[in-house]
């Protein structure tokens, strides 16, 4: 089974900042995430991170129901 996994800023920051981003990729492979995402990160991110951008607009919006809006919607 395929499995997607999608990061949100906080994992990147917090495992940035101890120095074990590696970890996301170790127990995950691949990562996805969105280019705002990688904006607000700020740092280049290592190849095994995908930037795609939301393409389903009406999934966005069940998705933001579930968990916390990015910065730049609030």
């Amino acid at each position: 089974m395929n499995r997607t996994i999608i990061s949100d800023t906080s994992c990147f920051i917090v495992l940035s900042k101890i120095g074990r981003l590696d970890l996301l990729h170790q127990l995950f492979g691949t990562i996805t995430t969105t280019p705002e995402i990688a904006e607000e990160f700020g740092e280049p991110l290592p190849d095994w991170v995908e930037i795609v951008a939301v393409k389903d607009i009406q999934k966005l919006k069940l998705f933001e129901t579930q968990v916390d809006k990015p910065f730049w919607k609030r």
